[in-house]
């Protein structure tokens, strides 16, 4: 009697270990039969650790091959332009990059946002922020006096770069909001003559400061407050003198040369990688993802844009 009531569960076990299998076969069969694409291309903006992007790349990958049951194909082009040219030609059908450059590919109509990511941060009034936008910091050394930009002006202070969204474009866009400098005004009238420093990412502008060439530094708020870009030391000698923004996200941006349908699966399982790869989504995108109205989401940005435009040196 025991030998048969063994024998049940164990078929018992087999049969649902073949429905669980069959289930997930015919999952990816019903995702592979709504594309009418036979291979899925992205291309990722590289960041600063080549290494562990790679090891990223493969695991993004492989998830998204099991949802959609199709092969996927990752690459990381060096730059926007050539992110923009892959999808226009469809030789690139989603491309991951910042909120500026979605703002060029909606123009272009190349491309429009499916998802964004989505960040748990401190707004400027000391609020906590959970949704798709994040925010700009100054960061100074903590002996320091200062407690707003106001206090800089006439001192050397870096940004990250020229094209930096949160390490440039942000920051600007406050100084014109507080009215510290007037549309079509000049950097230099208010920080002052070979004051300005432009680094090549987060990291540059911040050695600055702990360098002591700089009074200030213009970065993301994660660079501050996890620990990817700075070591504990370094982040141990800073503090934040002022919060600014929204920045809008990085998103997911789909070719519009795929139709409705194809955008929707595609979208539907980068959201999926979030709940199935946790870790890989913090690791890759700084935090969770997010279905955003494209329009919506790239408001904020495309303000900043069209007001920093119209300052000088």
């Amino acid at each position: 009697m025991k030998v048969l009531i063994s024998s049940i569960i164990f078929a018992f076990l087999v049969l649902q270990s073949c429905s669980n299998s069959s289930d997930s076969q015919n999952e990816n069969m019903e995702a592979n039969s709504s594309l009418s694409i036979s291979s899925l291309n992205i291309a990722l903006k590289p960041n600063k650790n080549v290494q562990s992007q790679k090891l990223d790349e493969k695991s993004l990958g492989e998830a998204l091959e099991k949802i959609l049951g199709i092969p996927v194909n990752i690459s990381t082009p060096s730059n926007k332009t050539i992110i923009e040219a892959g999808l226009a030609n469809k030789t690139i059908d989603v491309g991951y990059v910042s909120s500026s450059d979605a703002i060029s590919f909606a123009d272009n109509e190349v491309a429009e946002v499916l998802v964004a990511g989505q960040h748990a941060s401190i707004d400027p009034q000391g609020n906590n922020y959970v949704g798709p936008y994040y925010f700009s910091v100054w960061l100074s050394l903590k002996d320091r006096p200062y407690k707003g930009i106001a206090d800089l002006k006439g001192k050397k202070i870096a940004f990250s770069s020229r094209t930096s969204t949160s390490g440039y474009l942000v920051p600007c866009w406050d100084l014109i909001k507080q009215g510290i400098i007037p549309e079509g005004g000049s950097l230099q009238g208010f920080f002052g003559e070979n004051n300005i420093f432009y680094g090549t990412g987060y990291v540059s502008a911040v050695e600055q400061v702990l360098e002591g060439k700089a009074e200030a530094a213009a970065v993301s708020y994660y660079v501050f407050e996890k620990d990817k870009h700075l070591e504990l030391e370094q982040r141990e000698k800073l503090k934040v003198i002022q919060r600014q923004g929204p920045v809008a996200s990085h998103t997911f941006c789909a070719r519009m040369s795929l139709n409705l349908n194809n955008r929707k699966v595609i979208q539907n399982a980068l959201l999926q990688i979030v709940k199935d790869k946790p870790e890989l989504s913090q690791s890759l995108f700084g935090g969770t993802l997010t279905s955003v109205d494209s329009k919506e989401h790239l408001k904020a940005p495309r303000e900043a844009k069209f007001k920093v435009s119209t300052l000088r040196e």
